[in-house]
């Protein structure tokens, strides 16, 4: 796990991403006090909006994740489906479960084969970083983001619960949308104690997907201070 953490460390990452509705937020930082797995809610009895119902990699009760920036292309897909409730947030957590007990990774997409390139230790975190991972489309390019995995589907799988402490911040689309959640969670009775990120370019598929490959931060800002920084 030490490899995991020198790894991580020398390669600038930050952060995790896991997203989802941002009517599950009042569960996550209400009821819950946390991220849990789709199944430990099912089987909890506690209301919850799943982004993926399915769950083709087999592993239910764990929580997806993806490192520094969210997937491009799975975070919009999901937000195609509902046509209803418009509004999803990313919440990004300490990088310290990459090295934890139990976390497991994938170089593409989990749900591939039915979970069949999910693995755990640091030759399956590794993997995440190759030039040519087995799946994927596109090769790693020298100008790609050191900090992100070379396909953008790829997954980090982490065993639930993920603690509202590990919780760093809550990114959303515009500053529109952050009064939009503030707003929520003030008449659910919730404090969002989180820093709030605006970082439209986390729902620009295509903007996002090219902005890693050719090793672009992407400008965020804190809602509030309009001073923009990059991560």
């Amino acid at each position: 796990m030490k490899r995991i953490q020198m790894e991580s460390t020398g390669r600038g990452i930050t952060r995790l991403c896991h997203f989802t509705q941002s009517r599950n937020l009042a569960h996550i930082l209400g009821d819950c006090k946390g991220i849990f797995s789709r199944n430990r809610l099912t089987a909890m009895g506690l209301p919850h909006n799943p982004t993926d119902s399915d769950r083709y990699d087999g592993h239910g009760h764990f929580v997806c994740c993806s490192i520094q920036y969210p997937n491009p292309y799975y975070f919009a897909t999901a937000r195609g489906r509902d046509h209803l409730f418009k509004d999803w947030v990313v919440i990004l957590i300490k990088p310290e479960y990459l090295w934890a007990e139990g976390t497991k990774f994938c170089p593409l997409n989990a749900a591939t084969s039915s979970g069949a390139y999910i693995g755990e230790g640091y030759e399956a975190f590794a993997s995440l970083f190759t030039v040519s991972p087995p799946g994927t489309r596109f090769p790693r390019s020298e100008r790609h983001l050191d900090c992100a995995p070379t396909d953008t589907q790829a997954e980090v799988l982490i065993p639930d619960p993920i603690s509202l402490d590990s919780m760093i911040a809550i990114a959303v689309e515009s500053k529109e949308q952050a009064a939009r959640e503030i707003c929520r969670a003030e008449l659910q009775g919730i404090a969002i104690d989180q820093r709030i990120i605006i970082a439209p370019d986390f729902y620009n598929r295509t903007r996002l997907s090219k902005m890693i490959r050719q090793g672009s931060r992407i400008n965020e800002y804190i809602y509030g201070n309009e001073g923009r920084h990059d991560r």
